[in-house]
C-alpha cells in the first residue's frame, strides 16, 4: 500500500501531525509506502508564499481581522464559497504530484489541501480514496467536501456541527484524535527525568511556551512567577525564536532568577519537559494542545488569537482541561492552580478523557480498511 499524506507550512502541526502518522504507520507496517509532500508548495512557490506569509501577519499583526475572515468563512454564503472556489481553481496542479507517487490512499492535513483533492474527485480526475483530518478542536467549513471519504475528528463532541450543518454522513465521520509521536504518551517517570535534566521533582514546574509566533507576553508572566515567593521551577522554551531567548536571558540575569530557571532555545525533546511540568503556559495551536494532553499536563493559555485558537481554547476551558490567563492576572492564576492540588487533579482526570493515545495507529488502521474495501 502507498499512502500520500499533504500537508502545509501555516503553523508547526500540519507537519508534526503527518510525521507522527508516518513514524507509526514505518514502525508497524514497514512494507507500506509513506511520502509526505507540502501540497501548497508543490503546487506553486508564490502560491505558498503568499498563503503562509498572509496567515502569519493576519494571525499576529490583524488578528480580529482574521477572526472575522475565518468565521466568515465558516458559513454557507459568499465568504466561504469564494475560499473553497479559490482552492479549487488550483486543484490540478496537484495532479503531477499525486501522479508521481500513486498512491492508494491520501491523508489531508490542511483545509485548502482538502478543498483541492475533493475537486479532483468530483471532476473524475482523481478516484484514489481521501482522509482529511482536522487538526483543530473546531471544525471549520473549509476542510468539508462531500467528495472526501472521511473525516478524522480530535474529538467526538465535533461530529455533530459536521453531521447537522456540513451534511456529512456518519459513516464518514471518525473522532479518532490527532496523531502525536510515542514519545508524548509514553516517557521515563518524573523523577528520572528531573534527575536527568538537573532538576527537583518534589517542586512544583511550570513550563513556558513562546508558542509558534514567539508572542511576548510570556515574558511578563514570567517576571511575576520567578518573583513571587512561591518554591518553584520555572522552564521555558522560546523555540527558534532567537530574539525572545535573548530576551529573556537579559530578563532572568536582571532578576536573578537562575537557580529557579531552565532557559532552553529550540529542543527535540520538549516531551520531557511536559511530562516534568505541572502546568504548561502556551498558545493554544491545535498539534501542541494535543500534546499536552498525551502528557495529561493542564494548561494556561495566553493570547489565543481569533479564530482557531480561540475555539481550541473554549474547548479546552470547557473540558476542565485548561484555565485563561491575561497580561493581568497571568502569574496569579498559575499560582493559585498549583496551591489548589485537587483543582490540578481534577483537570488531569478531564484531560484523560481527551487523550487519543492510539491516534495515529488508528489513522493509519482506517487508511488500510478503506484500501482493502477498494480493492475488494
Amino acid at each position: 500500500m502507498k499512502i500520500l499524506i499533504f500537508t502545509a507550512s501555516t503553523g508547526g502541526g500540519h507537519k508534526r501531525a503527518a510525521a507522527a502518522i508516518k513514524a507509526k504507520i514505518n514502525e508497524l507496517s514497514p512494507e507500506t509506502e509513506v511520502n509526505i509532500v507540502d501540497g501548497m508548495e508543490a503546487i506553486d512557490k508564490v502560491y505558498n508564499k503568499t498563503i503562509t506569509e498572509g496567515y502569519h501577519i493576519m494571525a499576529t499583526v490583524i488578528p480580529e481581522m482574521y477572526g472575522k475572515l475565518y468565521e466568515l468563512t465558516d458559513e454557507k454564503e459568499p465568504a466561504a464559497k469564494a475560499v473553497i472556489k479559490g482552492n479549487e481553481i488550483r486543484a490540478k496542479k496537484l495532479l503531477e504530484t499525486i501522479y508521481k507517487y500513486e498512491p492508494d490512499i491520501i491523508i489531508i492535513c490542511h483545509a485548502f489541501i482538502t478543498n483541492m483533492v475533493a475537486r479532483l474527485k468530483k471532476k473524475g480526475l482523481l478516484k484514489t480514496k481521501a482522509i482529511s483530518l482536522i487538526t483543530d478542536y473546531d471544525a471549520h467549513r473549509t476542510y468539508v467536501s462531500k467528495d472526501i471519504d472521511a473525516f478524522v475528528l480530535p474529538d467526538a463532541g465535533m461530529a455533530g456541527k459536521l453531521h447537522d450543518e456540513f451534511e456529512v454522513p456518519e459513516e464518514k465521520i471518525f473522532p479518532l484524535g490527532i496523531p502525536t509521536f510515542d514519545c508524548f504518551i509514553y516517557n521515563e517517570t518524573r523523577e528520572e527525568l528531573c534527575r536527568h535534566e538537573r532538576l527537583d521533582p518534589t517542586v512544583p514546574t511550570v513550563l513556558l511556551m513562546a508558542g509558534s509566533f514567539g508572542v511576548t507576553d510570556v515574558l511578563e508572566f514570567y517576571a511575576q512567577l520567578a518573583m513571587s515567593s512561591d518554591p518553584l521551577q520555572l522552564i521555558v522554551i522560546t523555540g527558534r525564536n532567537i530574539r525572545l531567548f535573548d530576551q529573556f536571558d537579559k530578563t532572568i540575569l536582571k532578576l536573578h532568577t537562575e537557580k529557579k530557571t531552565k532557559l532552553l532555545y529550540f529542543v527535540d525533546n520538549v516531551e520531557d519537559y511536559m511530562h516534568i511540568a505541572d502546568v504548561i503556559v502556551t498558545k493554544p495551536g491545535g498539534l501542541t494542545v494535543t500534546e499536552s494532553i498525551a502528557c495529561n499536563l493542564p494548561m494556561a493559555i495566553y493570547s489565543a488569537f481569533p479564530g482557531q485558537e480561540r475555539y481550541n481554547a473554549e474547548f479546552l476551558v470547557q473540558r476542565n482541561a485548561a484555565v485563561m490567563i491575561d497580561k493581568t492576572n497571568g502569574a496569579q492564576v498559575i499560582l493559585d492552580l498549583l496551591h489548589d492540588r485537587e483543582k490540578l487533579s481534577s483537570m488531569k482526570e478531564s484531560i484523560k478523557k481527551l487523550a487519543h493515545p492510539n491516534a495515529a495507529e488508528d489513522i493509519f488502521l482506517l487508511a488500510k480498511k478503506m484500501y482493502e474495501e477498494d480493492k475488494a
